[in-house]
């Protein structure tokens, strides 16, 4: 039996891959990363930078990651990890966690604990935690019945596993052999009696880390390290690219970003497209000129129309003038307003060189530009994160969902593996205002804890939240005393009137329509949003929100913005929740809106008159009434609502003055909460919290409609994107598993849908056919 091929991955399609040649493949994308120890590689200054660690860090890090290499895999040397692979049969336990209980064994234990530089407890977290399956309470657990595996300790391959690092680190290689036998029922060593030494001795260390934030940082570096340099590995050997020529041109010097680079191919094709639009010469606002002097941790906050993204592309070539980088990111709150970014600024790029990265960016960059899908669960979610996030590490302008880059706070594998690009980038967040609890908590910590140029932007933001990221050092830039901004955050852009409740509100909706006006209804529910438009389905409304289809939230996203946009249609009604807060270009003269947080309330103004100038100015109508229930806000979000609209109510008031009574009024407020990173807290342990980056995630589950699901498996099986098919639907009785979809869809009845409303909470009486 130990005369064998011991294999690392399947023999399928791709042909074998032995232990010895995957750690092989492993080490060569980690050499052509990061270097050797004589010359850093082409991330290694980036990485060390971004993790906070010094420069004279290096060797530790070098030493311990390849040490982590090498050593990963060593527990697929056992006859259920060699079955399993080779005839699908059942293994005894997780090979990542026999490889620790390998590594603190104490042959392997005196061997490495003997080599200098070599923190054999770090490395051991490292290995354990490189498939995201390594919390406390999932570590040595048995995954079938069998009770007793045989790892082949005197096997030529897992010599040659040992000779690999000691010639890596020039050491001897170790002269004692490993325990054969590992079982649950005390026949050789004892599987549970190795998992409460290793809970033992991990517990010591999660405290030591605490007290020791340096050695924290360095196994934060060495774990993702790892998990980049087996996905480059494995990922890139897969698909028969050549591991150091395709790593060696993506991550090239010569591809770095520097401010000559954004001034071609970004500002001077978006100056361009405005003179053209506008029909004059465009000249940036003085508020556009001083963003570029800004320090590398900025926040911004200024009016809707202030022209914050070109400021943020001015910031964007002053850093990279003074430290040319590997990417330029932008990252929004939603698919939808990613994708606006994109459209508007990422695009102007060169294709090879632009990304959109969502979730469904297969589905959303279908008529743009070809780019991989993405599945997130299933028993291949590995291979498709780290395949998925490889074909991203070619781009250089991202525009993206905040998930995408900073799912890595809680251990999402896809995130980490998207670190290469995040670790060498200037990253811009917009629209933080509507960051969750869970999502602006992730933030925070991400300042905390990492370095990279940080711009994060807004319209407008609570007092407590501006105060919170002003301590973790972002310097508030708002422009203030400009004359170009100061103008126009001055002037009266909205006139204030409250009304009783929606019926009141009704009346100046049909008298501001039959006038030819455009509307904008904002509520806080899909529910009352849905209402709304069956209740006023006489006037054609736009009703637009997340409980559709992709496919149909695409359709109403974009009817929205054509009808909103320019002269040429007028006296439309778009009925909206929440989703017409971020990065819509909307401009009605006529705003109704339920009371909700002041900042909220702020945002949905700006879609009102949003293109009012000094000189050219008509105030738009604000009506706001309050609504049935203040849920989903919550209390303390609600509570200085009232007063606020009490203070605008029936005059005219500006940006300025709104921005003001936000900061009066939301003074007291202060860090809404300090929840776990996994990235961060988790110390030795590795558990996938991914989940729980956003708060409020569980009250709606992502469900394909009972109809489409032979289309969906269609698409599926010709490798089209399937998001289309996606909606999300109240968790609870309108969604049930399926066997025909992947475990992470439902089945949800057609029967409650219909293309122009979404997903209903009771059946749909309207005979709409299939809405295709």
């Amino acid at each position: 039996m130990d005369t064998m091929k011991l294999l690392a991955k399947s023999s399928a399609a791709n042909g074998e891959k032995t232990l010895a040649a995957h750690v092989q493949d492993d080490l060569t994308a980690f050499d052509v990363l990061f270097g050797t120890l004589g010359q850093a590689g082409p991330l290694a200054e980036a990485w060390l930078r971004f993790f906070r660690l010094p420069a004279d860090c290096f060797q530790a890090f070098w030493r311990n990651a390849v040490a982590a290499i090498v050593l990963h895999d060593l527990g697929k040397a056992n006859d259920g990890f060699q079955d399993a692979v080779r005839h699908g049969g059942e293994q005894v336990m997780r090979h990542e966690h026999l490889s620790a209980f390998l590594l603190l064994a104490p042959a392997a234990m005196d061997w490495l604990g003997g080599i200098a530089g070599i923190d054999v407890e770090l490395v051991a977290s490292a290995v354990l935690g490189h498939h995201i399956k390594a919390g406390e309470d999932e570590v040595g657990q048995a995954v079938g019945e069998r009770q007793t595996l045989h790892f082949f300790n005197e096997h030529a391959e897992v010599a040659e596993v040992f000779a690999t690092l000691a010639a890596r680190l020039q050491v001897s290689a170790p002269s004692s052999t490993l325990p054969k036998i590992w079982s649950f029922n005390g026949q050789g060593a004892d599987i549970a009696d190795a998992t409460e030494q290793l809970s033992r001795r991990f517990r010591r260390l999660e405290k030591s880390l605490r007290k020791d934030e340096a050695r924290h940082r360095l196994l934060r570096a060495v774990k993702a390290a790892l998990i980049v340099a087996d996905s480059a590995g494995s990922g890139l050997a897969r698909e028969g690219h050549d591991i150091v020529g395709w790593l060696s041109a993506v991550f090239a010097q010569d591809q770095r970003l520097d401010g000559d680079y954004i001034q071609a191919n970004v500002l001077v094709k978006r100056q361009r497209q405005i003179e053209a639009r506008c029909g004059g010469v465009f000249t940036y606002h003085g508020f556009q000129e001083q963003a570029a002097a800004m320090p590398a941790r900025t926040l911004m906050i200024a009016p809707c129309g202030a022209g914050k993204t070109m400021a943020a592309w001015r910031w964007i070539k002053a850093q990279l003038n003074d430290s040319p980088r590997g990417r330029v990111i932008f990252l929004y709150p939603t698919r939808a307003t990613a994708t606006e970014g994109f459209r508007d600024y990422v695009a102007h790029a060169p294709e090879a060189d632009a990304s959109l990265l969502t979730g469904t960016a297969a589905y959303e960059l279908r008529d743009m530009f070809a780019n991989p899908g993405e599945t997130r669960r299933g028993s291949d979610y590995l291979t498709e994160a780290r395949l998925y996030a490889l074909g991203y590490w070619n781009k250089r302008l991202f525009s993206a969902t905040v998930d995408q880059f900073i799912s890595f706070m809680q251990h999402s594998y896809k995130g980490i593996c998207l670190l290469p690009v995040l670790a060498d980038a200037v990253v811009v967040f917009d629209e933080v205002h509507s960051f969750d609890v869970g999502l602006f908590d992730a933030f925070l910590k991400f300042l905390q804890h990492f370095d990279v140029p940080v711009l994060a932007m807004t319209a407008s933001l609570p007092a407590g939240r501006r105060q919170t990221l002003e301590s973790q050092g972002l310097h508030l830039f708002s422009g203030a005393g400009l004359e170009d901004l100061t103008a126009n955050a001055e002037l009266e852009r909205y006139e204030v009137a409250t009304v009783a409740d929606s019926q009141k509100a009704e009346q100046a909706v049909r008298a501001a329509i039959h006038n030819g006006d455009n509307v904008l209804w904002v509520v806080n529910t899909v529910d009352r949003a849905q209402t709304l438009a069956q209740r006023l389905c006489d006037l054609d409304p736009i009703c637009y929100h997340s409980r559709f289809t992709l496919d149909d939230r695409k359709r109403r996203h974009s009817e929205v913005i054509a009808a909103f946009q320019g002269e040429a249609v007028r006296g439309r009604l778009a009925i909206t929740t929440q989703v017409c807060e971020m990065s819509l270009d909307l401009d009605a003269r006529l705003l109704v809106s339920e009371y909700a947080p002041i900042s909220s309330l702020i945002q949905r103004m700006g879609r009102c008159n949003r293109h009012a100038r000094p000189g050219k100015n008509k105030p738009g109508q604000v009506h706001l009434y309050p609504p049935e229930k203040e849920a989903p806000y919550k209390p303390d979000e609600m509570r200085p609502v009232a007063a606020f609209v009490t203070e605008i109510d029936g005059r005219r008031v500006s940006q300025a003055e709104l921005e003001a009574l936000l900061e009066r009024f939301t003074q007291g407020q202060g860090r809404e909460a300090d929840r776990w990173a996994a990235f961060i807290d988790d110390g030795p342990w590795t558990s996938d919290r991914s989940d729980e980056l956003r708060e409020g995630e569980g009250y709606t589950v992502q469900a394909v409609l009972d109809r489409d699901i032979e289309a969906f498996q269609a698409a599926q099986h010709a490798g089209r994107p399937t998001d289309g098919f996606v909606l999300p639907v109240p968790r609870g009785r309108f969604a049930a598993p399926d066997a025909r979809l992947p475990r992470y869809l439902q089945s949800a009845p057609a029967s409650h849908y219909d293309p122009a409303l979404g997903f209903l909470k009771q059946p749909n009486i309207t005979d709409q056919g299939d809405g295709q």
